[in-house]
């Protein structure tokens, strides 16, 4: 299994013989160079510029919300949040779809921009998760001890 982080919550996640996934591409408005990535599957966590530059990555298949999906090997469960740091004026909780990726039995957990511990149902729809991709200490993230 290989897992290379290109920055924000951008990650690339590979296994031999299985399709390739790339978690929530970002644009140049992050600050970072866009990576030029080539994947089989994009997913997005949310519609911001940080995570949603799903042109980035050529001919792979989009995955933007909750559901379960199956593509070359690899099963995908979205499980729908709501970020408590949405538009309080509006009283509007900002989406965000967490991601579990198996791989023939690895699996790894993206939570994509959560900003709050997981609720215990949430995490009993993750299941069993080997590799946690957790945002962690920027903007409105949890903190390193959450």
């Amino acid at each position: 299994m290989e897992i290379i982080w290109y920055g924000h919550s951008c990650f690339k996640l590979s296994e031999r013989d299985l399709s390739t996934v790339v978690t929530d591409p970002f644009d140049k408005s992050i600050g970072y160079t866009v990576p030029k990535l080539k994947a089989d599957i994009v997913t997005v966590s949310h519609a911001a510029p940080g995570h949603n530059n799903v042109e980035a990555i050529k001919d792979a298949r989009q995955i933007t919300g909750p559901g379960e999906y199956e593509i070359g090997g690899v099963f995908i469960t979205g499980v729908a949040t709501q970020n408590a740091n949405g538009d309080k004026k509006k009283n509007v909780k900002n989406k965000n779809t967490l991601y579990v990726f198996d791989f023939e039995g690895i699996t790894i957990a993206h939570l994509g921009d959560l900003d709050h511990v997981p609720t215990q149902t949430q995490v009993e729809e993750m299941g069993t998760v080997h590799v946690a991709l957790v945002p962690v200490g920027g903007g409105g993230a949890p903190n390193a001890s959450q």
